[in-house]
């Protein structure tokens, strides 16, 4: 009785947050419509798909995955999905020619196939229910299963076919606007994002990049994407490249935003070192900027982890002399 009304709970919250960020994008629309000629001679680069605030992500999974002999999960995992044949991803595994794919819903394995790359695209039968949550699993010819990685990599649910059409009619609503096919998927991920459905947007961010797009928010979306999922690795590198880019663009915001979120994330991995520097780095940013709020905010952060820091040092010494 109880998970009967917390599944409709939860059902009904997606609702309403994804009728949210429809009413959104269609004010959205009316925007764009009013400043369609001022749009076109704007450089996409200027188009924001988040916030201008870079937020810290939050990551279940820490240190995950960190095997690269195991086929962990890349996508999707820790999202909604709005197709009924998602691409199914996963680490290629060094030396493994093939794997053994099966989606399965709690104890049931509903599909399984062998392949010898390490994605495939999901034929859709059986029909995936909406509402339920599946799990791929990937077993490699080296042995290791994704399961190995610990812990264990989130599922993944399909969206309803009202929650769907939703989404998919705001999409198309965005693609009937007269604008730059670079600037409608930049606006069309924004919508993924808001709506929980990681995967697409993810996909839709690494089109953009196959394509030549060389626009730090592109990978800095990216990076949070998959930190979000639990794929620290991916993450770390479009964290990277943003910053990178920023610097290219001479775009000193980005360079202390994605700075900042780059020591956060290795604040998580435990990697101190790295931590201190892209933090040190992102408050020596903001203080050419002159945004003093920050300056203070990462002052005292950067303090309390150093205290911290060395704590833990002189624990580890301690132990260390008394074995």
């Amino acid at each position: 009785m109880c998970s009967a009304l917390l599944k409709s709970w939860k059902a009904k919250s997606r609702k309403a947050k994804i009728s949210l960020w429809f009413f959104a994008v269609c004010l959205l629309l009316l925007i764009l419509t009013a400043i369609i000629p001022q749009a076109l001679s704007t450089q996409v680069s200027q188009i924001p798909i988040v916030q201008s605030h870079c937020r810290r992500a939050e990551s279940g999974d820490p240190r995950s995955p960190s095997n690269p002999d195991i086929p962990y999960v890349i996508s999707p995992r820790r999202t909604l999905l709005l197709t009924n044949k998602p691409r199914l991803h996963w680490n290629q595994v060094l030396g493994v020619k093939n794997y053994d794919v099966s989606l399965q819903k709690g104890d049931l394995v509903v599909w399984q196939t062998k392949v010898n790359t390490n994605e495939i695209v999901y034929p859709g039968k059986p029909e995936l229910e909406p509402g339920g949550e599946y799990l791929l699993i990937v077993k490699a010819d080296n042995g290791k299963f994704s399961t190995d990685e610990k812990p264990n990599a989130r599922g993944f649910t399909v969206l309803s076919k009202q929650e769907a059409q939703v989404v998919k009619t705001a999409i198309t609503q965005l693609n009937n606007q007269q604008l730059p096919d670079k600037v409608k998927a930049l606006q069309s991920a924004f919508f993924y994002i808001g709506s929980d459905l990681k995967s697409e947007a993810i996909e839709t961010l690494e089109a953009l990049i196959s394509g030549g797009s060389k626009e730090a928010s592109v990978s800095r979306n990216l990076g949070e994407l998959y930190w979000e999922a639990g794929v620290d690795v991916l993450a770390e590198t479009h964290y990277l490249n943003a910053h990178t880019q920023a610097i290219a663009n001479k775009d000193m915001v980005q360079q202390a935003q994605i700075a900042e979120a780059l020591g956060h994330l290795y604040v998580a991995l435990d990697d101190q070192k790295a931590a201190m520097k892209w933090l040190t780095q992102a408050r020596n940013s903001y203080k050419t900027l002159g945004n003093k709020q920050r300056v203070e905010e990462l002052d005292t952060h950067l303090k309390q982890f150093k205290s911290t820091s060395d704590a833990l040092e002189s624990f580890g010494a301690m132990v260390f002399a008394i074995s």
